[in-house]
């Protein structure tokens, strides 16, 4: 990351950590977890709008955001460029926007993303998007798994800086995808499960949607059904 660019995303990071301060109680578990160098791709549930800050604020390590475009409009848009971010269109094969994280992980840098490629509406992690897997599988960097709880609380009460929401971030262990080398369409598939596995299983199990686990899927049902 060129100084410049150092110092305009410690100055971004430095504000998000003082609103979080002010405005969230926020914990981070697992940060040892992150690599202190090198390529990685952070991939992350998506409840809220100020998830790609509270990232910025929360790891030790700085990351390009990979993010919609739509986030190019309002107080977002003013700070993408400051840490880095750049765009991705939604529903469409953005050859550009891959171009520019394959050229991120070259770097040797942290790359994030949010698979799922829109917020959830109820928390619950929902059907993911291959770009992730397909970086990881072409690249062979690792995948970091991220989830975040409690964003979506922040923003939604009429005094937010009452009531310090609890946010919380916890980093999983970095992997590689099994099928690491190879990225045709079944490939691609069971890496992205993996990857949303990963993430579900740092979310509590009630917010694990479509990627719970078997055992706690049928347990769900089974109680449902009492």
């Amino acid at each position: 990351m060129p100084a410049r660019r150092r110092f305009s995303y410690a100055c971004v990071r430095a504000l998000i950590r003082l609103i979080m301060a002010l405005l969230t109680r926020t914990s981070v578990r697992g940060a040892a977890n992150l690599p202190p160098s090198g390529a990685g791709i952070v991939v992350s549930n998506h409840i809220d709008a100020i998830d790609p800050g509270i990232l910025v604020g929360a790891l030790p390590r700085p990351v390009a955001l990979m993010s919609k475009v739509e986030n190019r409009r309002g107080v977002l848009g003013l700070f993408m460029p400051l840490v880095g971010a750049f765009t991705v269109r939604r529903g469409a094969a953005d050859r550009q926007a891959m171009q520019q994280a394959a050229e991120v992980l070259a770097r040797g840098e942290l790359l994030c993303m949010f698979p799922e490629g829109t917020r959830s509406r109820d928390g619950r992690l929902g059907p993911a998007h291959g770009g992730a897997a397909l970086l990881a599988l072409k690249s062979g960097a690792p995948v970091i798994p991220v989830a975040l709880t409690g964003t979506s609380r922040v923003f939604r009460r009429r005094f937010p800086w009452l009531g310090f929401p609890r946010v919380t971030v916890t980093v999983g262990q970095p992997f590689r995808p099994s099928a690491v080398g190879g990225a045709h369409r079944d490939e691609r598939a069971q890496a992205t499960r993996e990857i949303m596995q990963k993430i579900a299983y740092l979310l509590p199990p009630e917010l694990r949607g479509a990627y719970l686990p078997e055992p706690d899927r049928a347990g769900a049902t089974s109680e449902a059904q009492a």
